[in-house]
């Protein structure tokens, strides 16, 4: 039976980092962490005190006896991953510093990080990928034609604001968006900070626009950027990868199940790494390909305005709530629909027609 991060905590949490140092596993340990709400134990201000895991995870628990809920997309695993890594030798003396969780609606920006203080006195910035928020899910839409969304310019401000508190050597990792802000941080974040930064992790993150790419600074940091996707990725192979990716395996069939990290194989200390995408995967993120560079980026700003001024039409907030009373959303949403005028509905159309025409294609090839 294929082994995950919780076998690995099982397997080897009690090494600790001097006898085995940092790996792959730890780096996707502590970014799922990051999806917990750290605020009962820690501050928000990078000048407070930092807290022991175990102790942050009993505040958690006192808050959240039953778990916390983490919506549609993140799996309860989550807890069960906090709970083994505080109680375990590796992690139970790593400390916690300045997390920080931003919700704004009006300008369209979810953002979440915290600072994982290493027994070496190394720091792990790890950034939130996205929850269960439906604004969330627009920012991340807004990764196709805005440069930068305001999540990116968060985690850039974060990492220097960590950086002039905290001496020491500096690792930026995430899962999904939280890697693409891990690798934006690393990049942007002041020069005298990314003279320290080690390695940022991407976790199957998607990439970036071509701008970005091309940028001096974004060049400057390739060499420190590690981006994990699984054979048959779909989200971290949107958008543009200049640097090169490690593919890794899961035991999901499915592309987009196989964004779930709990589904990534792990032997020792190291993902179960593979020759390459799958057939499926190649095709599939060849249709997306030809679909996005199919449309200009004032298209996809506008069909992403429709999409989400149709979503937000139900009153829902999140994922969850979509989920709920789902025939009568469902309605709203047509009726919502009807009262879009011609140009919105045309657009509407056209993207979700051509999407369909290149799947179609990338299925016959």
């Amino acid at each position: 039976m294929a082994a995950n991060m919780l076998d690995y905590l099982d397997w080897r949490g009690d090494l600790t980092f001097s006898a085995s140092p940092f790996c792959e596993a730890d780096n996707l340990i502590l970014c799922m962490l990051t999806f917990v709400d750290f605020s009962p134990a820690v501050s928000a201000d990078v000048l407070g005190t930092p807290v022991k895991l175990p102790d942050v995870w009993e505040a958690v628990r006192e808050k959240y006896p039953e778990g916390e809920n983490f919506g549609e997309v993140i799996p309860r695993h989550v807890n069960t991953l906090f709970e083994r890594a505080a109680a375990s030798v590796r992690f139970r003396d790593v400390y916690a510093a300045a997390f920080r969780n931003v919700i704004e609606e009006d300008q369209v920006t979810q953002f979440a990080a915290v600072t994982f203080i290493l027994p070496d006195d190394s720091l792990f910035i790890a950034f939130r990928g996205t929850d269960d928020t439906l604004v969330g899910w627009q920012e991340d839409f807004h990764l196709s034609f805005t440069r930068p969304v305001r999540a990116q310019q968060l985690a850039a401000d974060y990492a220097g604001e960590v950086a002039s508190v905290y001496s020491g050597p500096i690792r930026t990792g995430g899962h999904s968006k939280g890697g693409n802000l891990a690798v934006y941080a690393a990049a942007f974040c002041p020069e005298h900070v990314r003279r320290r930064i080690l390695t940022a992790y991407s976790n199957d993150g998607p990439g970036f626009l071509t701008e970005i790419i091309e940028s001096p600074e974004f060049r400057e940091a390739e060499p420190k950027i590690v981006t994990y996707v699984p054979q048959s990725s779909v989200v971290g192979m949107l958008l543009g990868h200049n640097e090169s990716y490690q593919v890794i395996e899961s035991t999901e069939q499915n592309g987009i199940w196989q964004h779930d990290p709990f589904s990534w194989t792990i032997r020792g200390p190291s993902f179960v790494h593979l020759g390459g995408l799958s057939p499926d995967g190649r095709r599939h993120n060849a249709a997306l390909a030809e679909w996005l560079e199919g449309i200009t980026p004032e298209e996809r700003r506008r069909f992403t305005d429709t999409v989400f001024g149709l979503l937000e039409s139900t009153g829902a907030k999140t994922l969850s709530d979509l989920s709920t009373d789902r025939l009568q959303k469902l309605g709203t949403m047509a009726k919502s629909y009807t009262e879009l005028d011609r140009e919105s509905r045309d657009n509407l159309n056209f993207f979700l027609r051509k999407l369909v025409e290149v799947n179609i294609r990338a299925a016959m090839e």
